[in-house]
Order: structure tokens, then sequence, then C-alpha cells
């Protein structure tokens, strides 16, 4: 209940032509709590959609919704989203965005079920407190790692959100687990949707030096199908599975480039995103 938007209409009180939205996101950024926004649902009306100069209306939507919301002096610090090449390729060339990072695909060996893990899997139940508050305390481990970065929140209040109150959560289309170690003890939560006859690790929490040895039990937990994972190249080296796959998915990360705010330099490969945080999928 809280995106933000700018549009175009055809004449005043007619119909919208074009569309520019955003969905607000808590943040870790280097350490400090601020806000971003991910860029969302942008679109123009094919038949008016004759070129791409600053004299169009996706320049015209997309530059205004920047000068309104994204920078130093405005509600959200950062912009972020996952244009394909061709939409990054416009707005870098009109001025608005700049690159930060590429999105990789890690696709990990398939293990066999002669393989054995100590570690059980758990689903996470949202009616149980006591699972709120191991997700709580994995992220209370989490994001200290990332000072030296940026991460959207994943606690309690975001996973509830993000994992079973979505329409693909209450579908039955994620899987959400705990993994467990061989005393019982919570060690990281995981959550999946099938994705291209694969299994795809939409979010993990747990500390950052956990991921790769917490992934690779996950790897040999669910024998029955191929794991893979996308996330930022320039965090990428938390996975380093021997015999892995990485794809580059034409993915660019952006930032605003046309409101003042913090340079793309800063930036460059800050970003700890995964396909959790594609908000569609």
């Amino acid at each position: 209940g809280n995106g933000k938007c700018v549009v175009a209409r055809s004449e005043p009180g007619g119909s919208i032509v074009s569309h520019y939205g955003g969905a607000p996101r808590q943040i870790h950024y280097f350490g400090e709590l601020n806000i971003a926004i991910q860029v969302c649902d942008v679109m123009v009306l094919p038949e008016v959609r004759l070129h791409y100069g600053k004299s169009s209306l996706f320049f015209k939507t997309a530059a205004t919704f920047l000068e309104r919301e994204i920078g130093n002096t405005v509600g959200h610090l950062l912009g972020f989203g996952f244009p394909n090449k061709k939409a990054m390729n416009i707005a870098l060339r009109l001025g608005l965005y700049e690159k930060t990072d590429d999105f990789l695909e890690v696709i990990l060996p398939h293990v066999t079920s002669k393989s054995f893990s100590e570690y059980k899997l758990l689903d996470i139940d949202s009616e149980n407190p006591a699972h709120w508050d191991a997700v709580n305390r994995l992220w209370e481990l989490m994001h200290p790692d990332f000072k030296a970065g940026i991460i959207g929140i994943r606690n309690w209040g975001y996973i509830k959100y993000r994992y079973f109150d979505h329409p693909f959560g209450n579908s039955g289309e994620f899987k959400r687990v705990f993994l467990l170690d061989a005393q019982g003890d919570i060690r990281a939560a995981f959550f999946l949707k099938k994705h291209d006859q694969r299994s795809l690790i939409m979010d993990i929490i747990c500390p950052l030096k956990d991921i790769n040895k917490y992934v690779l039990q996950l790897n040999i937990l669910l024998d029955e199908t191929e794991l893979k994972m996308w996330i930022t190249k320039g965090w990428s080296n938390a996975i380093e599975v021997e015999g892995s796959v990485r794809n580059d998915l034409g993915i660019e990360i952006p930032c605003n480039h046309w409101n003042p705010g913090p340079s793309s330099q800063i930036l460059y490969g800050a970003w700890w995103l995964t396909a959790g945080d594609m908000d569609f999928m």
C-alpha cells in the first residue's frame, strides 16, 4: 500500500498512456538503516512509444519519478531494479541510470541420493512465534556482515510479507524451510521456487561466511532436483562450489544518475540481491 508512481495521460483526466512505478524497500546501507525503492512496472502505450529521446513519454515519466522519489533530498536514497539490456541501454543513453552490477546465475552440480548430510530440513510455520524469532535471530547474525555493502532487510516482517502473504506463497509455489544441524539447532532459512526444471534459491538468511557450506548441504538434501541461485556479481564469491556453472542473466543492476544521490562508484558491486528481491518472481 505504499507504492509510488508517475503517470502521463492522453489529456487532463484522460487515459493513462505512460507509467513509471516503484515499491519502497527498507535496507541496510553500509551498516545504516535507510530506504530504497525498487523500480517496477515501467510501461508506455505502444501507439505513443514512437521514440526514446528526451522528448519521449518514457523519458519524461522516468525523469519525473527520479526527481520526486530517489536521491539525497527525497524519500528514497537509492533506486534499484532488474531491467533487461535493451531497457538498460536506453536509460543509460538518456542519462537516467548508471550501472552498478550484473546479475548472475549459479547452477550447482547435481548430487546423487548416495550423498549423506547430517543436516535436516524443517518447514517454516508462519503461525509459530518460535519460527518468527528464529528468522529474526538469523537476520541479526547476517546483516552485520554487509557493513561494506547494501542489503534489503530480511526480518520476519519482510519474510512473512514476501513468502507467505505473496500470491505465490498462498498458492504453495514457495518452499520455505529451516536448515537444522545434527543437534536440531536452526542454522539457516531458505526460500525456494521451481524455475525451469530446477529449484531456485530465492533467499537465504544466515551468516555470510556460512552461506556456501549451507547451500552445499541444501543441495544434498534436495537430491531430487538441481539447485541454482541468482546473485549479484559483486557478492558471487559467497557461492564457490566446485563444478558449478555460472551464466550471465543479461540483467544489469542500475542506479539513479538523473537526480543527485550516491554515485555509481560508491554503489558499484555493493548490492546483495537475489531472486527474492525481484518482487514479481
